[in-house]
């Protein structure tokens, strides 16, 4: 989940259920990055209004998707008598929790008369496939309850929030995504990408393939992400969440949506995860285990990246486990959306990560994988009669293995006596030791720069790093407006290198590596450029590899060699 936390947290639309195989439950597929920098995680703003550096993800295990069950047996909430077309109408219902739409519409097209029941699961499986339009005419065709009004308030939600969205699907590798703003387009060959092996990677380790086409929403704001999701707005905007797993798709704001962007393909990743969890399990998978995969699963769909390591969950979890901060393993609630804070969202992510990194390893991957089948089999919300098939103990005894697991000192999770308080900046030679003043050279130096006064921007931000020299955001301000004179100098000395970050910035990586380029390594700088664009796409310096217009400075065009950051960069910057 420092200044910004990108938690991805799904609550849901939350329907009640009376049937005797699907318990009223929400378990909402989430993804969130922890933000903290160090073991004790530090508050989160919502998304839309962050003006923060994005922090570093905590991906050594690596935003979440438990979600909300879908109504599976809805006659008593629809009306009608319980008859032969239970089993029926349960096959239905599972096919579309497991995501298998195309099953689903066989079942359906095969019924030879027409109920409430089987109407009910016409909508469900229509805005399982995004035709949110005839989910809701479908849906008003149907006596009133709670059930039926709150899915067809969701199909006229959706319908209007995805009002003359683009559709554009990559057959060859299985993936659709509506786009609410044609400008994300240039997108599109990276989602595909990240998409494509992040199912590949889920089929390796669950088991279990999705089916095609895998179905992505990219929308503009937190209103179409509530929407189009049933995740409450309040939910959203308390926790920062940025993307959502539900319905059979994921829902994910557009990084241009937020304005330091966020780490979106490591959470496309995470909430593909929560789909094929969703499939392995028949949604049976409980909120710990859902949400500790779905983090684990951050990185497992590409190479090691920049930063990867510089939040450990084990450190975290054991932090907060010492200091009495924890949330637990069977403490996550319905959602981590409704959890009391954003630090407590960043704890509890931590450590169900840590958790399952913990079990797997213990265990093995194919004990996990009997697990997911275990879990699908006995079909029950309690896991513990599926842990207790596969490992002979239940939940408790693993948390207090795992615990004990985390009290043993090592280097790669030292045990701390004390949390300590976050230091105070410490002002050099110079500086000024009143934070307002730090405040207006900052403010002053964004000014100068807006206004092409690049000396005098320099200037003022120089004077704010030397109060606080730690914050990513004021050393690439800072860096930016001495590239803007041509002065190489000064600015690779005020940008400093990665032993001193702990936040991903996509303009700080983009002009690392410019830098880097210049030195003539041409594979770590690539490497920057990479994760810049994966983090801020629509930052100039981003696309354009640091060479945006304004740091060109009359110099020739330079666009980025690479094909797709070129195209990025072409619609950000108007490079050719």
């Amino acid at each position: 989940m420092t200044a910004l936390k990108w938690a991805v947290l799904l609550g849901g639309l939350l329907l009640p259920v009376t049937s005797a195989s699907a318990a009223p439950t929400a378990a909402p597929s989430a993804a969130a990055m922890p933000r903290s920098t160090s073991p004790a995680p530090a508050p989160v703003p919502a998304p839309v209004s962050a003006s923060a550096p994005v922090p570093v993800p905590a991906l050594a295990s690596a935003p979440v998707a438990a979600a909300t069950p879908p109504v599976t047996a809805p006659r008593a909430l629809v009306g009608g008598p319980v008859d032969q077309e239970t089993s029926a109408g349960q096959a239905i219902a599972d096919a579309i929790t497991e995501l298998d739409v195309h099953r689903a519409r066989a079942l359906l097209a095969a019924q030879k008369i027409s109920s409430n029941e089987m109407t009910f699961q016409r909508v469900r499986l229509a805005i399982e496939m995004s035709d949110c339009d005839s989910a809701e005419a479908t849906a008003r065709t149907l006596p009133a309850s709670p059930a039926v009004n709150a899915l067809a308030d969701l199909a006229q939600n959706c319908s209007r929030a995805m009002a003359g969205a683009q559709i554009v699907e990559d057959k060859a590798r299985g993936v659709w995504v509506r786009m609410q703003d044609e400008a994300d387009k240039v997108l599109l060959p990276l989602i595909f990408d990240v998409a494509a092996k992040a199912r590949d990677a889920i089929a390796r380790d669950l088991g279990v393939e999705l089916p095609r086409p895998l179905r992505i929403e990219l929308v503009q704001d937190l209103f179409s992400l509530s929407a189009i999701s049933g995740l409450p707005l309040k939910a959203a905007e308390t926790t920062g969440t940025v993307a959502v797993a539900r319905w059979g798709r994921v829902t994910m704001l557009s990084p241009r949506a937020a304005p330091l962007g966020y780490p979106w393909q490591d959470t496309l990743a995470h909430e593909i995860a929560h789909l094929g969890l969703t499939r392995a399990t028949r949604d049976f998978a409980p909120l710990w285990l859902q949400e500790g995969i779905a983090k684990n699963a951050e990185v497992r769909w590409r190479p090691a990246r920049l930063l990867d390591d510089r939040i450990n969950a084990d450190s975290v979890a054991l932090q907060a486990l010492i200091t009495g901060e924890s949330v637990g393993v069977e403490g996550l609630g319905q959602s981590i959306a409704l959890l009391p804070s954003a630090d407590a969202a960043s704890i509890a992510f931590a450590e169900v990560k840590s958790f399952m990194a913990y079990f797997i390893a213990t265990l093995g991957r194919p004990a996990f994988r009997l697990l997911l089948a275990d879990l699908r089999g006995i079909g029950k919300r309690d896991p513990n009669p599926a842990l207790v098939s596969v490992t002979g103990f239940e939940l408790q005894y693993w948390i207090a293995q795992w615990q004990n697991w985390l009290l043993t000192p090592s280097k790669d999770k030292p045990l701390p006596k004390d949390k300590p308080p976050a230091p105070a900046p410490m002002p050099v030679a110079g500086a000024s030791d009143d934070p307002f003043e730090f405040a207006r050279n900052a403010r002053l130096g964004a000014l100068f720069f807006e206004a092409e006064r690049f000396r005098l921007a320099a200037e003022q931000f120089d004077q704010a790093l030397k109060y606080d020299s730690d914050q990513v955001t004021l050393r690439f301000d800072a860096a930016r407006s001495w590239l803007a004179q041509s002065k190489d100098e000064q600015a690779q000395s005020d940008l400093g290198d990665l032993a001193g970050i702990s936040q991903l910035h996509g303009g700080w990586l983009a002009l690392h590596g410019r830098f880097l380029r210049q030195h003539g390594d041409d594979a770590a700088a690539n490497a920057s450029f990479d994760l810049a664009v994966a983090v801020d796409p629509f930052n100039p310096e981003a696309a354009c590899e640091g060479q945006s217009k304004v740091l060109r400075h009359g110099q020739p065009k330079a666009p980025p060699r690479d094909a797709v950051r070129r195209e990025i960069c072409r619609a950000v910057d108007g490079v050719d």
